[in-house]
């Protein structure tokens, strides 16, 4: 898999839902988030779906539309700020930063 935001299609998952991970990378998973919405860019938002975090790789996948899932590798992964200013974003938000080579 290549660096950068990437579709998650094929929704490669296991008997729960949960992507599966990279064995030869010895990929674990950290966290797990269900109810998130996606905003990329100035995109409409995404319908709810589960943030999967693991130890190389963030991964978003739809609770509707099980065809849809993003997903990108990173080097670092750190929350950059939390915004309640509705003249800024609709909806109060998270900010993340996602550093990649």
């Amino acid at each position: 898999m290549g660096l950068g935001l990437l579709h998650f299609d094929g929704r490669v998952v296991d008997d729960d839902g949960r992507p599966l991970l990279e064995s030869d990378d010895d990929e674990e998973l950290m966290h797990v988030e269900p109810g998130v919405v996606v905003a990329l860019d100035s995109r409409p938002m995404e319908s709810p779906g589960t943030l999967y975090v693991t130890s190389r790789r963030v991964i978003w996948l739809s609770d509707t539309d099980k065809g849809k899932g993003y997903a990108v590798d990173f080097l670092s992964l750190s929350l950059h700020a939390v915004s309640r200013d509705l003249e800024t974003y609709p909806f109060p938000c998270i900010y993340t930063q996602v550093f990649d080579l």
